[in-house]
């Protein structure tokens, strides 16, 4: 005898019926089902994962459109030794600068707007009068890896005219840096002859542009009172030690990740990824140093 689970909801004008919560849906075979919604579910381009923002040039006041990510669409993966944030299915790193196709003022989402009437008058002289407008290219949809450094390069022009803090150029660099990575790794060992020149070229603007960064932000944790262009101290320090970690600068990698680990203010996730970077910097240092014996 079927018992009737909703009893007691008359008074609500629900009718006290015997039910099963395994409707129809669940009772169908769950093989077919699981076919079904696999053949149902498309996978996802980076398209997909960009919305068009109109946007008004805070220099010359006339519109332009912008790709952007929208907002929680993207999922969250683990991130690079430095930070470099990593998502599923789209690079978020090629869609964080708004550039005016009109006068070529350019910068990070975040400063586009509101330039003070100085810097308007700053980048007007030193951007506006310089740049060249290009022929609208065939629009894929996305921005391309070429296409996202230039822009970025165009932030940094705008920026050294804008006169910001030493932070934010440093995290512009950084971002171009972080653009050339995957552009690196997409050429292969066995790539034609033209391709492998190509990729020595981006690697020799990756290490200039990461040096930049490094060298800037080493400077602007000493000279400008956090955030940082957003990143507490923490933050910046850990992303520090291991950007010096990477330039064989143990010494300072060192003492980056002691100070985080003795610091009460450092969480107990960044003291974990600490006690990781503090064992590889010892075992290059002990590599390092056999070499040296050897030689």
């Amino acid at each position: 005898m079927a018992i009737n689970l909703l009893s007691g909801l008359e008074k609500f004008g629900f009718k006290g019926e015997a039910f099963d919560i395994m409707g129809e849906d669940e009772k169908k075979d769950p093989k077919k089902g699981a076919a079904a919604a696999t053949a149902a579910a498309k996978p996802l381009e980076e398209k997909d994962y960009l919305l068009e923002k109109k946007i008004t040039c805070a220099i010359c006041d006339r519109p332009f459109t912008a790709l952007t990510v929208k907002s929680n669409k993207a999922k969250r993966m683990e991130p690079d030794a430095d930070l470099r944030p990593n998502f599923e299915g789209v690079d978020v790193n090629k869609y964080d600068v708004y550039a005016c196709p009109h006068c070529g003022y350019a910068a990070l989402s975040k400063s586009f707007e509101h330039p003070s009437p100085s810097q308007i008058k700053w980048v007007k002289e030193a951007v506006c009068n310089s740049f060249r407008p290009t022929s609208a290219a065939v629009s894929l949809g996305i921005y391309l890896y070429e296409e996202a450094v230039d822009r970025y390069k165009l932030a940094l022009v705008s920026a050294m005219a804008k006169r910001v803090k030493l932070s934010e150029k440093s995290y512009i660099c950084l971002k171009i840096a972080w653009l050339l990575r995957p552009m690196i790794a997409a050429i292969p060992d066995d790539a034609p002859a033209d391709k492998l020149k190509q990729r020595e070229e981006y690697k020799a603007e990756y290490e200039s542009f990461y040096r930049q960064a490094y060298d800037g932000f080493m400077k602007a944790s000493s000279t400008e009172t956090p955030p940082f262009y957003g990143m507490n101290e923490n933050t910046l320090e850990y992303m520090l030690a291991n950007m010096a970690f990477y330039f064989k600068d143990y010494p300072t990698a060192s003492k980056l990740v002691s100070r985080l680990l003795t610091s009460s203010n450092t969480p107990s996730k960044v003291k974990d990824l600490c006690l990781e970077l503090k064992k590889n910097i010892t075992d290059e240092v002990k590599k390092a140093g056999q070499g040296a014996g050897q030689a």
